[in-house]
């Protein structure tokens, strides 16, 4: 019975720490924290579902900068809030509806590339979205399951999660917006395997390519020699044939003079001066004949 007892104390301790753990809403907080799950069920992706069209998504991601998307968007749905207060006589707690321009942007590209994947969503029945402040409720983050009319291999529906992210001010300004798919244990592991076999067949043939450059520049050296060798014997050929020439035209005039002695030393000249020698030492000049 004691034991009984001490587990129960122990339990009631548990729940009281929980309970004094969580930070209770002021009443405030939690009135605007249901102002933004409004305004995002009723409007927000009422709107962003006009982008489910791909024509529409083009033109206003080419047409539009960032500020007149600002200003387009905060003018449609104003008007569109507008119509719901005076028609139906409903109070939203706010004067208008802000947006920053980049989160228009970046809503626009992910809720069409979404309809790709899910189809068109029923905004026609009640959305219902969930609110729930930031660590350091700077901002109100709402929630919204959605259904869409496409199935998947087992014949059920695709279903997505809306978020969107208000600040939390007077203002209650849209700084986000986006539509994520919601996706199956087998088909995280099955993407995640295909990313993987694209990362790496993508290093192996950066890897094989780099090895073809490295064995291409191994040729190259090779070649150089080769050419090299080349020209070497090319200009040993013309110096050759040049000095042939000069010697040729120095015995031709000095047959015409008649004078050896002179022919000899621009021989012995010239040879030393194709072999690279500062002087004619150990250069001799036996006998001189002409060649034809």
């Amino acid at each position: 019975m004691k034991k009984i007892l001490t587990m129960l104390c122990m339990l009631t301790c548990l729940l009281g720490l929980t309970a004094c753990g969580e930070e209770q809403l002021t009443q405030l907080e939690i009135n605007r924290g249901e102002t933004a799950a409004n305004l995002a069920t009723d409007f927000m992706i009422p709107y962003m579902t006009y982008f489910f069209d791909d024509a529409r998504a083009e033109q206003y991601q080419n047409d539009y900068g960032v500020e007149e998307l600002k200003y387009v968007t905060e003018q449609q749905l104003n008007y569109a809030m507008y119509v719901f207060s005076t028609q139906y006589g409903l109070n939203y707690g706010v004067d208008e509806i802000t947006v920053e321009g980049n989160a228009v942007l970046n809503a626009i590209v992910s809720f069409n590339g979404a309809y790709h994947t899910m189809g068109d969503i029923d905004t026609s029945s009640n959305l219902v979205g969930t609110y729930r402040y930031s660590n350091d409720k700077k901002t109100i983050i709402v929630t919204v399951p959605v259904t869409g009319s496409v199935t998947n291999s087992k014949g059920e529906p695709i279903t997505a999660e809306a978020e969107i992210i208000f600040s939390n001010d007077l203002f209650l300004t849209v700084e986000s917006c986006s539509l994520n798919i919601e996706r199956s244990m087998g088909e995280l592991m099955g993407r995640a395997a295909m990313d993987t076999l694209m990362g790496m067949g993508t290093v192996f043939s950066v890897l094989i390519l780099i090895s073809l450059v490295i064995w291409a520049l191994g040729g190259i050296p090779k070649l150089q020699e080769k050419l090299s060798k080349k020209n070497k014997a090319e200009v040993k050929s013309i110096q050759e044939e040049s000095v042939d020439n000069t010697i040729a035209q120095i015995i031709e005039n000095e047959e015409q003079q008649g004078d050896d002695c002179e022919l000899a030393a621009v021989i012995a000249a010239a040879i030393a001066a194709y072999e690279g020698s500062v002087s004619t030492d150990g250069f001799v000049v036996r006998s001189i004949r002409k060649r034809r």
